[in-house]
This record gives structure tokens, sequence and C-alpha cells, in this order.
């Protein structure tokens, strides 16, 4: 696939490569916490970033796409995304699923995560695949209308149960 390059103002959105990959941390863990600010339960692991990395760079450009928002060389936005297999109860076909979108707070109101997101479509699109997915927390009100307006619906909502710490005493 072609890079794509785009310029938005002082902005420019681009394919990413395997070295902006591990250049992302401090967005990447940003994104953690925006995520947990908005009810996000799940807590990372030390080493979270660094699997995250291992799992995305070898197959970047072949079943997993990076776009980045860059601002005089600095890395404002991030959108990852892989091809998966649907289950073969729901046919076994593939499709795109959008990962993590991330636009530092300074740099949003742009268009930057906008057009992320229709960069990684249309990736997605050229390569034939009928269904893109992503996951969005319930209460990021701002992304959840974002994704609306781009022509998303809701699908499903996920829910997690977790025992209360007085509960996981009495385990055994």
């Amino acid at each position: 696939m072609e890079d794509e390059t785009e310029l938005i103002g002082d902005y420019l959105i681009r394919s990413g490569t395997s070295d902006d990959v591990l250049r992302l941390e401090s967005l990447w863990l940003a994104l953690y916490e925006h995520q947990k600010s908005h009810g996000m339960l799940l807590d990372l692991p030390v080493d979270a970033f660094s699997h995250w990395t291992a799992s995305l760079a070898p197959i970047l450009t072949r079943f997993a796409c990076l776009f980045v928002a860059e601002k005089n060389g600095e890395l404002v936005g991030f959108l990852a995304g892989r091809i998966r297999s649907l289950p073969p109860y729901f046919g076994g076909s593939q499709a795109g699923f959008i990962s993590d979108v991330y636009v530092a707070e300074p740099d949003r109101g742009h268009g930057l995560g906008r057009k992320l997101v229709l960069m990684a479509t249309g990736w997605f699109q050229k390569l034939g695949l009928a269904r893109i997915e992503l996951q969005v927390i319930m209460n990021n009100l701002p992304a959840r209308e974002l994704y609306r307006q781009l022509g998303w619906s809701e699908e499903l909502v996920q829910m997690v149960w977790e025992p209360k710490p007085e509960e996981a005493r009495h385990d055994g």
C-alpha cells in the first residue's frame, strides 16, 4: 500500500512506520489514562507498551496499520488497527479492527482524530474488508459522537464483572 500523507493546518497526518511505533509510548500511555478517566476498568501491567509494540511492529503494513499526526516533527496523535478473523459462527471472514485512537489534549479540535479514522477506514477498504470494528469507552461521548458522524453505528455493549476485594478474599 502506498503511503498516505495529508496536511491539516500545521499538522502532518501520515502513514506510520515501525520507527514511529517506538516513539508512541507517551501518547499510548496517555490514551490509557484517558480511557481510565472515562471508566475503563483494566489496569496495565508495567511492560504493557513493550508487549503492544512487539505485537504491532512485525505485522505493520501487512496485517496492521498505523497512522500518525505530527506537528513540527513531534507525534501528537495516532491510530493503530489490525486485521482479524471473525469466529466461524459469524462467517469466519476478515474484519478491520481499530484498536487505538488518540490525539493529545492540546491538539484536539483540528480534525486530526477524524482524519486518522478516515485514513484507517480507507486502508481497510483498499484491502477489500467489508466490516471494520472498534471499541470505545461508554463515557467517552465526544469520541462516540465523532464515530457516529463518520457513519459508524453502535452494535454491542461490553460489560465486565470483577469481584469486589472482599469477595475475592472469600474465594479460597
